[in-house]
């Protein structure tokens, strides 16, 4: 989700009724590490990208072939309204800040229900403030180049949120898969000029970005970003897939000699992920990270799923959020915001857990999550952001990211297992 950014889930939204039945929940629960690292045996195999698991790559249905069509339909909506038209996506509804890694989850999961006009359009409006090379994007002090990369929040008349940092990789990493994932339904969409530069040429500027000493060490493994320098696992696995496809896409665009390149770092990040040596898990998600993109194998992902249930994250509902700032905070209420955060169920994450777990063929677990989280959704399509007591007490507001994952894990599950859903009464 948001490393770095206060997240919209509890600090600013909590009411005092949540509040109360927060502390009562802090009090009964158990806090979560993070465990060492992982000490299984994968064996290397062929970098290949399963259909069967990754949803960006699967071709677009409309909203009435999909599982729960009523509940897609209404998340569709949710996202449209966040959407004026032919811009960006907001992450919020009552955020006017745009998320560049949040726009491109949401475009990756309007194309998968055949809404492309939307997608693309919120993707241009986002190449439109691609940070561009010149004086001002190079930084002596870190010996970096950040051309090729974004703000890390940006206003809606297009200007840096403020105080916000630039070059966050992961972002980078969603963008070039949602590129990819339109140029799957839209070839020339490479072809298209934006500001006078065609997308495939921005697309050159992120690999740049990305393969550079300052983002990817030598054995692979990619920073958050130039000026803090920490490898997390699901970052990598964003910018290990988006310059895979990225790869494609210059291949495609007559540019073997960069094309070659991605697909060379992209096979040395693959390694690293697999090797798990050096990597930092701060978030639920860092701990299934290869399976939610379609980079792991079946045992490779069943192998995460048992790492996963090691930390205590995982339950009946869904994933918790835990937080590697629990660690870092330097001041108690800085702590305990971390800490309450830390208690609660989140949409996103247990998403992106369910698409996990299809990768690893545990399709019950996936389907069980389905079950329960369908109900939750809200009248406005969105969930909400956190759940206390089970999936008992909502309190944070939706977000477009978890809108769209959730857009992402029926889509797949409509791949795998059918149309049809049969939910029962919870």
């Amino acid at each position: 989700m948001h490393r770095l950014r206060v997240s919209s889930v509890l600090s600013k939204k909590l009411n005092a009724v949540g509040f109360l039945v927060l502390v009562v929940s802090l009090l009964t629960s158990r806090n979560v590490t993070p465990s060492a690292p992982r000490d299984y045996a994968v064996t290397p195999v062929q970098y290949t990208i399963s259909p069967s698991s990754a949803a960006y790559s699967l071709y677009p249905s409309d909203s009435t072939q999909m599982r729960n069509p009523k509940a897609v339909q209404k998340a569709i909506d949710f996202l449209k309204r966040l959407q004026p038209d032919g811009t960006y996506i907001l992450s919020a509804p009552d955020d006017p800040t745009v998320v560049p890694m949040d726009v491109a989850h949401a475009a990756i999961a309007l194309a998968k229900v055949d809404r492309l006009p939307q997608a693309e359009a919120a993707m241009n409006w986002l190449y439109g403030l691609m940070i561009k090379p010149g004086p001002s994007s190079y930084d002596a002090g870190l010996d970096a180049d950040f051309a090729g990369s974004w703000y890390d929040q940006i206003q809606t008349d297009g200007l840096p949120a403020y105080h916000a940092t630039r070059g966050r990789g992961e972002a980078v990493g969603m963008v070039l898969i949602a590129t990819y994932t339109i140029y799957r339904e839209d070839p020339d969409y490479i072809h298209a000029r934006i500001a006078g530069d065609r997308i495939i040429d921005l697309v050159r500027l992120s690999v740049a970005y990305l393969t550079q000493p300052s983002m990817q060490t030598a054995d692979g493994r990619f920073y958050h970003s130039p000026d803090y320098q920490v490898p997390f696992n699901e970052e990598g696995a964003r910018m290990t897939l988006g310059l895979k496809l990225a790869s494609e896409m210059l291949a495609a665009g007559g540019d073997q000699t960069i094309a070659n390149l991605a697909a060379e770092r992209s096979a040395l990040g693959l390694r690293a992920l697999r090797k798990g040596e050096g990597l930092s898990q701060g978030m639920a998600y860092d701990y299934y990270a290869m399976s939610i993109w379609g980079l792991a194998t079946p045992t490779e992902a069943s192998a995460e799923m048992t790492w996963l249930k090691t930390t205590g994250l995982v339950n009946q509902y869904g994933v918790k959020n835990w937080d590697w700032q629990l660690t870092t905070a330097a001041t108690f209420p800085t702590w305990l915001r971390w800490w309450v955060q830390a208690q609660t169920i989140s949409p996103a994450p247990t998403f992106d857990y369910a698409i996990a777990a299809v990768s690893a063929g545990d399709l019950n677990t996936a389907l069980r999550i389905e079950q329960k989280w369908v109900p939750r959704q809200r009248n406005d399509g969105g969930f909400d952001d956190a759940y206390l007591l089970g999936l008992r007490v909502g309190v944070s507001p939706p977000t477009s990211y978890a809108v769209a994952r959730f857009l992402m894990l029926e889509r797949l599950l409509t791949d795998v297992v059918g149309p049809t859903s049969k939910l029962r009464p919870l």
